[in-house]
């Protein structure tokens, strides 16, 4: 099958939408145009990074999202960050994660769930991990570096 390179290419994830540089469609046998499991597997990850590269509250879409993609379990998270099963549920019913240091844990978690093996050897500059929100965006910025994924951003509305 023939594969067609679509540029600013759309696609909803973790509450929001991105904006992929470029995305591999496949042109089907009936002409019209899909997206394979791998390249959709490819965006995820970057949209992963982006999402556990950047400050702020965990939003629940975000973690549906990234529990989605890592094949995680809700208990699985509440053991990860040390509270309550119930505790997962009643950020899921208010919308985010309720506090930034639970959410900077998850999104640390999350990212080396995706990326930690393949960073490997790799060594940070200590700056970089003077605190979680430094870490994370130096993190998000090596895995580009070294092509494990690529960079996507959000979508703004015209």
């Amino acid at each position: 099958m023939k594969t067609i390179d679509h540029a600013d290419y759309p696609i909803h994830a973790g509450g929001r939408i991105w904006s992929v540089d470029t995305a591999r469609l496949t042109q089907l046998p009936d002409g019209t145009l899909g997206i394979s499991y791998a390249e959709l597997k490819r965006i995820h990850r970057a949209i992963a990074n982006s999402i556990c590269g950047t400050p702020g509250v965990l939003t629940a879409d975000e973690l549906e999202f990234l529990c989605d993609i890592t094949d995680t379990s809700y208990a699985d998270v509440a053991r990860a960050v040390d509270v309550d099963k119930s505790t997962v549920t009643l950020w899921r019913k208010k919308g985010s994660v309720s506090k930034l240091p639970f959410s900077l844990l998850l999104k640390r978690w999350f990212w080396f769930k995706l990326f930690g093996e393949q960073l490997g050897e790799t060594s940070l500059p200590l700056s970089s991990v003077a605190s979680d929100e430094l870490l994370l965006k130096r993190v998000r910025e090596e895995a580009i570096h070294q092509e494990m994924t690529f960079d996507v951003r959000e979508k703004r509305a015209s």
